[in-house]
């Protein structure tokens, strides 16, 4: 408590600016607000908690005037607890049968879903719900898990047909109410007393915890993910100095202290697969970093699971910005992990923008304290994020390939690409998204429009939005490039959004797909294209963008915004010979 009143007197009554949490729950949530506010400035990402009144889901939802439609959210979180909603189902469950239990559940999931739908209606928030759980509650039967028609299953279907339902709503996502009780302690959880007297959701201390779990969850819907996780070696990936100990003398395997860092090195070949990049910069000869790689019979991290390798005697600050250069993306979007302390406070002082993980004394606790690393939070994982590892792997094949050519278009048609592209729909909707949540450098106008948004722009007959995937001889480069239109008049259509993934930069797939919006416009009616430039701090790359493209600068710019337009008729955009064309719509 003490914490919170001084976040709030530091920066004053008002909430201005905060993301604002409106929790619609069954039981008195009011006690988590101090939590909720401490537990989620400690992770970066403050929210302001509003709670609706008292277990009125529908009402508040429904009534226009009240504050959680006067002053929309920017997240929404839907608490039911199955012994507030359906009271008396743990007792009837003792005697009913399966099939009268499964229905009260199912009429409980139905409401869930129909809530969700009734939020959705008029609200672009993210959504929680949290799932069902009995965890809260000792049951008096320790053999209940012989029963296979026992509650505690019956609540485990009733979970998954939950998360199957709401997986096909636009960003409505489970929050794992069972974790939470788990993460603190089922014997913990609950306090008899603040139970009976105040409806309160759990024991004063697990709502640090469980607050904190919740602050993630909004945290992880409202910004993007980090990029690339940055690691050193010694004593971090493995025990022991290379340098002193030799290849031989590292320790890493299934024996104490080896198996921490075998642990460790798992737990990030995960991420990897999760769609992080790893990258290691190491105060090392790149010559035994080489050999320990290759040959060490307990890495489980080999050479080609790492985008970048910089092993050398630099300050570490100077190889994160080289790796993220190299890489081509924001040093903010890396996170540093690194055993020695110096070593941290150096990065942090001069890259504060990179999240230094602050590791604990003890090696046998680093494991805990990287997997619970809240960017490292994604809601849900797209075929992309499985894939992007590997697409830098290719990439660094193409650069091989480049060295062999003098002419950059004897290069870039060697690379046989074949764009393919279309209007957004329910399979590229979500990548959409997230391209438009995390793109910063080649982006236009960096508006980072809500899913929600997206779906009622990609519908409406004045809007369109568009993609473009891109493969070449080495692999899928995934869906690249998202650009939205909207319609200003009968004449004019304006590029709202512009955005490409830097690791296509340079290969023509701007020319290609401004081409591609252009034919867009035409076909509904244009014949003028507005583009909007909004300067910002990671975007200068493209400021030239659009009279390099064709389009002229327009009388009403101004230092905060920079505009051009194109005649459609007279200066057609031309797809580039280099890269071959197919509608997805078509194919």
């Amino acid at each position: 408590m003490k914490r919170a009143n001084e976040l709030r007197e530091k920066r004053g009554e008002s909430a201005e600016g905060l993301d604002r949490l409106a929790v619609l729950a069954s039981f008195t949530a009011d006690f988590m607000a101090p939590y909720i506010s401490v537990e989620s400035s400690k992770i970066g990402h403050p929210v302001e908690p509003w709670f609706g009144p008292f277990s009125q889901f529908e009402q508040v939802v429904l009534d226009a005037e009240s504050e959680f439609n006067v002053s929309p959210p920017q997240i929404v979180w839907i608490a039911m607890r199955l012994e507030d909603v359906d009271p008396m189902l743990e007792i009837d469950s003792l005697s009913a049968s399966r099939a009268d239990v499964s229905k009260r559940l199912e009429a409980l999931t139905a409401r869930l879903v129909a809530l969700a739908k009734l939020v959705r209606k008029g609200c672009d928030a993210p959504i929680l719900i949290s799932n069902l759980c009995l965890a809260d509650r000792i049951s008096p039967d320790i053999f209940a898990a012989n029963d296979v028609d026992a509650l505690a299953f019956l609540v485990v279907e009733a979970n998954l047909r939950l998360a199957s339902e709401l997986a096909e709503f636009s960003d409505t996502h489970i929050f794992d109410y069972c974790a939470a009780v788990n993460e603190c302690g089922m014997l913990r959880w609950d306090d008899p007393k603040l139970r009976y007297l105040a409806r309160a959701p759990a024991a004063a201390q697990c709502l640090a915890p469980f607050s904190r779990r919740l602050a993630r969850s909004c945290a992880a819907l409202l910004r993007p993910a980090a990029k690339c996780i940055v690691v050193d070696l010694d004593n971090t990936l493995w025990a022991g100095v290379l340098g002193d100990d030799g290849v031989g003398g590292i320790q890493i395997g299934d024996d104490y202290p080896g198996n921490i860092y075998k642990q460790i090195q798992g737990a990030l070949l995960a991420l990897r697969r999760r769609g992080f990049l790893l990258a290691i910069a190491s105060k090392n000869d790149q010559v035994l970093v080489d050999e320990v790689l290759e040959t060490h019979p307990e890495m489980l991290l080999r050479a080609d699971d790492f985008a970048s390798i910089l092993a050398n005697w630099k300050p570490k600050f100077e190889s994160l910005k080289q790796i993220a250069k190299e890489l081509n993306i924001g040093v903010d979007s890396l996170v540093f992990i690194d055993d020695n302390p110096v070593e941290r406070a150096e990065v942090r002082a001069n890259l504060p923008m990179v999240h230094v993980v602050e590791l604990p004394p003890q090696p046998y606790l680093y494991l805990q304290t990287i997997v619970n690393i809240p960017e490292f939070d994604r809601p849900r994982l797209l075929s992309e994020d499985r894939q992007r590892a590997d697409m830098y792997v290719h990439q660094k094949a193409r650069q091989a390939h480049e060295e062999q050519f003098e002419a950059v278009e004897d290069f870039l048609s060697s690379l046989e690409m074949r764009a393919t592209y279309g209007c957004c729909d329910s399979r590229t909707i979500k990548r959409i998204h997230q391209l438009v949540q995390k793109t910063n450098q080649f982006n236009l106008t960096t508006r980072r429009h809500r899913l929600e948004e997206i779906r009622r722009l990609s519908l409406s007959e004045g809007a369109r939005v568009c993609w473009l995937r891109l493969r070449d001889r080495f692999g899928d480069q995934g869906l690249v490039a998202v650009g939205i239109l909207r319609r200003l008049d009968d004449t004019m259509w304006e590029v709202d959004t512009f955005l490409m993934s830097c690791r296509v930069m340079g290969r023509q797939v701007e020319h290609a797909f401004i081409s591609f919006l252009a034919e867009q416009a035409l076909d509904c009616g244009a014949t003028m294209l507005r583009a909007i430039y909004l300067p910002t701090a990671r975007n200068h790359m493209v400021a030239d963008l659009y009279p390099r493209l064709g389009f002229v600068g327009a009388n009403d710019s101004s230092e905060k915004l920079v505009t051009f337009t194109l005649d459609l008729a007279k200066q057609p955009l031309i797809w580039p010979e280099v890269i071959s064309r197919s509608n997805a719509e078509k194919s």
